[in-house]
């Protein structure tokens, strides 16, 4: 059997199971919010990514590059353009064809990653997006000298982002265009692709800190007239084989492709380490025509997108250039963008709906807490308080300060628990009174048993002196003692027949059957009464009485009785008292009442003597020789209690005290 504290209590185990319920509800609906929340950021997604090829392409040949020009490398910018912006359109401004500028929405702290690469029509990788490069619009050293504005000649240089410096990382994960005002690169040019083998830049700080910084002066201008410092942040001094002819290029306008990689993925049951393995590998199948792919993996949205151009030649007055449009025939130059994003609607609930998740959780705990409150007060409470007052008794359930119950159940326990202590106390007070009775019972079988043995004590000796007696008449003794035997005969049955009627008056006083008969008298005269009928008995023992009365003794009460009582305590003093001792009698008129007071010189009665001196046919062992029935004390008390008096016996320094008050 499990012990008390091994038993859970009832408010934790409802509070655990309310936690429980409410979070499994708070669960279940966060994920339903969440997947609607996951649901709208895939559409969006979808309405803005879904065409990120195309969107890529029209960045690159049609908003930056509205006018072919015969400059140097023009075509080959418009690829590094669109090549560039693989990740840079990716929540940021989309310039759409008409020259209007839209956004391309997400969450603000969502990630997402995407990586493109152009292919020709047989599939072949033009440009990719995972190539990190500087591309630059660039001034020869005489043009930088001569503080020349724009070249729109356009080069490229191709980086290892490990040789690059501090300030160098710095410069590729910023805006460069933006952040950048001049750079100066060194080592070789093909006249397309430039090598390099040092990187320098100037820093915005110090630029803008120039009086002539973007006051319609050339970049150039502002940094030779102050002298402005470079700051190196590319070496890598074994790029160029020994022998190459090392030039120097300036630039004031440049753009770089610096791509973060996704991370790992499954794609139709296939891992690809990022997005720019997936992109390789689908590029070249992808030549067939235009496609849209999208797929889900997990929490993860893959989208994936191509756009196919194809390039012609037309004759103009001056020169031939290139020109880029969606339509040509089998002999044209086609070519292809795929673009592949990675994105995840879930997280991007996750990040959107975390406010939500933090305000409904702690919603979730306060509302827990009010219910458990509501509970222990409700309920808990209730029942701890009658199951305390039961075990501790009623009086725990009283005076309480909250008894107001707004809950049925409560109200009804606390109606059972005072109904079952009514039921408790009216079986109580039958068990009371039952037991009362039998114990009743007990004592006064036991006094009857005490009282029958004393009966038969006191009544067996004086038949035996009368008997014995007897017996000496039938013999005919002489005639000389003939009158002593007779004479000893009738003093025995005379003592018989008064213990008889004294046991008679107290059985009727015991049984409530005696009626007084009230009359005022004086208790003064009623004393002197009493004292000179047994004026004999003091003589012979030599005692000295003193009085103590008041002027008036007159008491109502009734008289007979009264003298009974008093000649009880009376013949006891006389009986108790040593030869030539002495017994002082007083009495005490009071508001209260008359009390008679009797104190005899005498050996000090012990406690148990004193508890069991009013008892009937108790007497002490020394009173045994000097006769008397052991009942005068037991009338005494039940005639003081019939006049609803009260007594008492102590013992005084000289002896014992009786009185009675009426």
């Amino acid at each position: 059997m499990k012990k008390k504290d091994e038993y859970p209590q009832a408010l934790t185990s409802i509070s655990r199971l309310i936690a429980g319920i409410t979070l499994v509800i708070w669960l279940v609906s966060m994920y339903c919010l969440t997947s609607v929340t996951a649901e709208y950021a895939s559409d969006r997604y979808l309405d803005y990514l879904g065409d990120h090829a195309s969107k890529m392409m029209r960045y690159g040949f049609e908003v930056l590059n509205t006018v072919d020009s015969p400059h140097v490398n023009q075509d080959k910018k418009k690829f590094w353009d669109t090549i560039s912006t693989a990740e840079g359109n990716f929540g940021e401004t989309i310039y759409t064809a008409d020259g209007a500028t839209g956004f391309i929405e997400r969450l603000e702290d969502d990630r997402g990653y995407a990586a493109a690469a152009i292919f020709d029509a047989d599939g072949n990788c033009i440009e990719r997006s995972w190539d990190e490069f500087f591309y630059f619009e660039y001034l020869t050293e005489e043009q930088w000298a001569a503080n020349e504005a724009r070249s729109y000649n356009y080069a490229r240089a191709y980086i290892d982002q490990k040789y690059l410096t501090d300030a160098g990382k710095e410069v590729a994960n910023s805006a460069v265009q933006y952040n950048v005002p001049a750079m100066r690169f060194i080592g070789s040019f093909d006249g397309v692709e430039f090598v390099p083998i040092q990187i320098d830049y100037i820093s915005l700080n110090d630029f803008e800190k120039t009086p002539n910084a973007w006051r319609n002066t050339t970049t150039s201008e502002v940094v030779n007239e102050h002298n402005l410092p470079w700051i190196t942040a590319y070496e890598k001094s074994d790029a160029v084989a020994e022998g190459t002819e090392i030039i120097t290029l300036y630039s004031d306008w440049i753009e770089g492709c610096f791509q973060e990689d996704s991370p790992s993925f499954s794609y139709n049951g296939k891992d690809y380490e990022n997005l720019n393995a997936l992109v390789e590998e689908l590029g070249p199948t992808m030549a067939t025509g235009n496609q849209v792919l999208s797929r889900y993996e997990g929490l993860d949205l893959l989208i994936l997108s191509t756009d196919y151009r194809v390039l012609y030649d037309e004759e103009t007055e001056n020169t031939q250039h290139d020109t880029y449009s969606e339509n040509g025939t089998e002999d044209e130059k086609k070519f292809y963008l795929l673009s592949a994003v990675y994105c995840s609607p879930w997280r991007a609930a996750f990040s959107e709906l975390r406010h939500v998740y933090v305000l409904t959780f702690l919603l979730m705990v306060l509302l827990i807490l009010w219910i458990r409150k509501t509970i222990k007060r409700e309920i808990i409470i209730p029942m701890q308080m009658v199951g305390d007052a039961m075990v501790n008794g009623k009086d725990r359930l009283l005076g309480l300060p909250n008894k107001d119950w707004k809950w049925c159940e409560a109200r009804a326990l606390e109606q059972g628990y005072w109904a079952e202590m009514k039921r408790r106390g009216e079986l109580n007070d039958e068990i009371t009174r039952l037991n009362t009775a039998l114990e009743y019972a007990k004592e006064a079988e036991q006094k009857r048993r005490q009282m029958t043995s004393n009966i038969a004590h006191e009544l067996k000796t004086p038949l035996a002196i009368i008997h014995s007696y007897a017996e000496g008449l039938k013999e005919n003794i002489a005639e000389n003692k003939r009158d002593k035997y007779l004479d000893v005969v009738l003093s025995e049955s005379e003592r018989m027949d008064e213990m008889v009627l004294e046991m008679l008056d107290l059985s009727r006083l015991e049984a409530g059957k005696v009626k007084l008969s009230r009359s005022e008298f004086s208790m003064l005269e009623l004393t002197q009464t009493v004292f000179e009928k047994l004026e004999m008995a003091i003589e012979a023992k030599n005692l000295q009485v003193t009085y103590d009365f008041p002027e008036k003794c007159m008491v109502l009460a009734d008289k007979f009785r009264i003298s009974q009582v008093i000649e009880n305590f009376v013949t006891n003093a006389i009986k108790y008292t040593p030869l030539n001792g002495k017994i002082h009698v007083q009495i005490l008129a009071e508001e209260t009442g008359m009390t008679f007071l009797i104190e005899n010189d005498c050996e000090p009665l012990m406690p148990w003597q004193l508890a069991k001196i009013w008892d009937t046919f108790y007497r002490t062992d020394e009173s045994r020789s000097s006769g008397g029935t052991g009942l005068g004390l037991s009338i005494a008390k039940n005639i003081i209690e019939l006049h609803g008096g009260k007594y008492s016996a102590g013992n005084t320094p000289n002896g014992v005290e009786f009185s009675f008050t009426i």
